[in-house]
This record gives C-alpha cells, structure tokens and sequence, in this order.
C-alpha cells in the first residue's frame, strides 16, 4: 500500500478478497454504528469524521471497475473514483434505499431501531449586565424523568420470567437476504429486552418513569458570557445526566460588552463636545466615575478608557454619543443661529 493512500478495506473491515455481499454487509453495520444521526452530540465531529471513511470506502469497493483500479494503485484523490453521491446529506433510511433496497433495518438487524435519547435537562436562563458582572444566584423549577417507585422503572409489577427469551431479553433470528443467511440477536418482542413479563405499571403507565417537578437554586460565577454553559453533573433525568444551564446575557441601555471589556455610551449635547468639560455617571458596580472630556469630542469616539472597570480585568471604555436637542427655547434658537452663520462663513472663507 502506498504511503499515504487510504485502506478502504481496513476501514470497512473486510480482507481484501472480500465478496461483494461482505463488502455490502460491512458497510450496513458500520453505517448504523458511525451515522451521525445515531449518536450523541459529543460525538457528532467523530461520527461525521468516520461516516464520510466509510462511505468514501464503500463507493470504490462496492464498484467492481472502481475496485480493480484501487487494486492497481490508483490513487483515488487522482478523481478516477466519482462516486456521483452525496452520503453526508442523506439519513440512514435513504442511503440503504439507494443501495440495497427495501429496509436494511429490517434485513440485517431484525426491525430494531435504536435511537438516541439525551439524559441532559436543557435549561435557559437570561441575565442583566449586572448579574453577569459580579455573579448571582439563581431558583429555577424544571421538569426531569426519575424511575418509577413503584414498578423500580421496569415498568411492569408482578413481574415473572418471560417464556420466549427464557429471561435473557434476546433471542436469535436467522434472516435469509440477498447477501445470504444472518444470524441476527434481536430484542425480544415479548418482554421488550426487560427479561421478565408482567401487568403494567399503573403509576409510570409501563414506561418505567414518572416526570418530577424540580426547584433547586445555582449560582452563577462572575464573568459568564452570552451562549455559555453551566453544568451540574447528576442533576438530570434519572440522576445520572447533567443539568444545562444556557446563558443568555439581557442587552443593556447604557452599557455594551466586547469580550472582557465595557463600553459606556455617554450622551451629551453638542455644546460639551464642542467645548470639552467633565461629566460624572455610574457605572453598573454602583461605583461613580468622574471623566474628562477633551474638547472636539467627535459622535462615535472612544475618548476614555478606565484600566480594570471591565469584566474580569477587562477595562470600561467611554464612547461618545452626541444628543441633538429639540424643542429649543428661542434664546437657545438664536444662539444655534448665530453659530451656524458663523460656521458658514469660516467654511467659505
């Protein structure tokens, strides 16, 4: 093999006098395993990594003409291989239609379909500027699935050993398909994989759980960001998953975030940014701040910076916002008046 060049029988697992129906077979298990659809969200990069492989895999071996050149040492990045499909945007269900026909769910792996099901509560909980700044804590109520107390979460009572799977949860099925004979272990039909039979459980409803209202309190640390995550592991569904909490960060009408730093957005009226002066605001601490302004300041200037006002060390910055006055008084007209005049004629001159 080449340095360099990719082993697509290494990555479907097959020797390399495999049959078409081994080739086909591989694929299908490997497919189920490794689609990103079917795992969970850590997993998705992996998942998407592995799922491209494999496809990219089983368009050149699956293809006679293209499988005798790969043999040959042709390099597939040379494009003699098109597969002319695109796997990544197609779900399990279409793939398998395209290639096999019919319902490979069904042929390879008896009619069993697993999914994917988060053991995380997913909480949203929106913050002011100030909370964010120095912290707060926090009472939410939300809703988790604990096991049933009544049934232990298995969803029945008066539970004995089921007769089909002699209390194993599985039985073997022999499928005759296309590719050949498959001795495939299913999940029993009978007592759903639990082992025993029995009445349902009128509690949970045969679900083996029950939703519980929850109310618990958190804090949230300083310095938290829009979009982050906070996380307690074991406050989920059935105590083992984790609470999510999602961070979302309320706007504020005088401050704005970048990063670790604070933009105040300071008003003042065109005569004080014209003649410059000093102007006194509090900041979101509480704390008051006297700042400078330098004459000319100009609309959309960052005239000040105050080193460690910000958020975590970050600084507060003072950004200029220029308020045109209405509703003069006819002193206040007649004085705008003269300067415009004024101003133009310093223009023309």
């Amino acid at each position: 093999m080449r340095a360099g060049k990719k082993d697509y029988y290494e990555i479907l697992g097959v020797s390399r006098d495999a049959t078409k129906e081994e080739i086909d077979a591989a694929f299908a298990r490997l497919a189920m395993k490794w689609h990103p659809d079917r795992v969970p969200p850590e997993m998705k990069e992996e998942a998407e990594k592995r799922f491209k492989e494999i496809s990219e895999a089983y368009a050149v071996l699956s293809d006679p003409q293209k499988r005798e050149m790969y043999d040959r040492g042709i390099d597939p990045e040379s494009g003699a291989y098109d597969t002319g499909f695109d796997f990544s945007q197609m779900n399990l269900e279409e793939i398998f239609e395209r290639f096999f026909g019919g319902d490979i769910f069904e042929t390879f792996f008896g009619g069993r379909r697993e999914s994917y099901e988060d053991p995380d509560v997913h909480v949203e909980v929106e913050l002011s500027l100030e909370e964010v700044i120095k912290g707060t804590e926090r009472v939410i109520h939300y809703k988790r699935k604990v096991k049933c107390d009544v049934c232990g979460g298995e969803g029945i009572v008066d539970a004995r050993t089921c007769h089909t799977c002699g209390g194993r949860g599985r039985v073997r099925k022999v499928n005759r398909t296309f590719v050949g004979f498959f001795y495939v272990d299913t999940v029993c039909d009978s007592c759903k994989g639990r082992g025993v039979v029995g009445k349902a459980c009128q509690k949970c409803g045969g679900r083996g759980f029950v939703w519980e209202e929850v109310k618990r309190s958190f804090k949230i640390p300083a310095g938290v960001s829009d979009g982050q995550k906070v996380i307690y592991r074991n406050w989920g569904h059935f105590n083992t998953g984790r609470l999510v909490i999602h961070i979302r960060e309320k706007p504020h009408p005088k401050f704005e975030r970048r990063g670790n730093d604070l933009i105040y957005r300071m008003e003042m009226e065109p005569p004080l940014a014209v003649l410059g002066g000093e102007m006194e605001f509090e900041h979101i601490t509480g704390e008051r701040i006297k700042v400078r302004i330098p004459e000319g300041v100009q609309n959309g200037e960052v005239f000040a910076r105050f080193r460690g006002k910000g958020i975590n060390g970050g600084d507060l910055l003072i950004y200029a916002v220029l308020r045109v006055p209405k509703n003069l008084s006819k002193e206040e007209r007649e004085l705008y008046r003269k300067l415009l005049e004024i101003s133009r004629r310093r223009n023309e001159g």
